[in-house]
């Protein structure tokens, strides 16, 4: 297993080290990290261009965990609200068309 490096300045794996990361990897490392990491890795998976129905997939995986404590798993669903959007989101979804369980299936 390749370990990730970590800034000297922050302590927080270099971006380096999240090109080599996967998107669950990354998540994990977000979610040992602050609660707004797991939201701010939902915007920057999108930025790199994550559809919207993969995303929430990738962290509907991750909330279904069993070894997750609460403030991970409330930081996992207040990220998959802004992914979901709509009411949900309060205004801050991160796409322009909110999710529905029916494109969820589809695509």
């Amino acid at each position: 297993m390749k370990w990730a490096r970590k800034s000297l300045a922050t302590g927080r794996p270099s971006a380096q080290a999240n090109a080599d990361m996967t998107p669950t990897q990354r998540l994990q490392a977000a979610l040992q990290s602050e609660p707004a990491a797991a939201a701010a890795l939902a915007r920057a998976l999108r930025d790199e261009g994550m559809a919207q129905t993969a995303l929430y997939r990738l962290y509907q995986a991750e909330h279904v965990r069993s070894d997750l404590a609460e403030p991970q798993l409330d930081a996992l669903a207040d990220a998959m609200d802004l992914i979901w959007g709509g009411g949900w989101a309060k205004s801050h979804a991160l796409f322009p068309q909110e999710l529905s369980q029916e494109r969820l299936n589809k695509e």
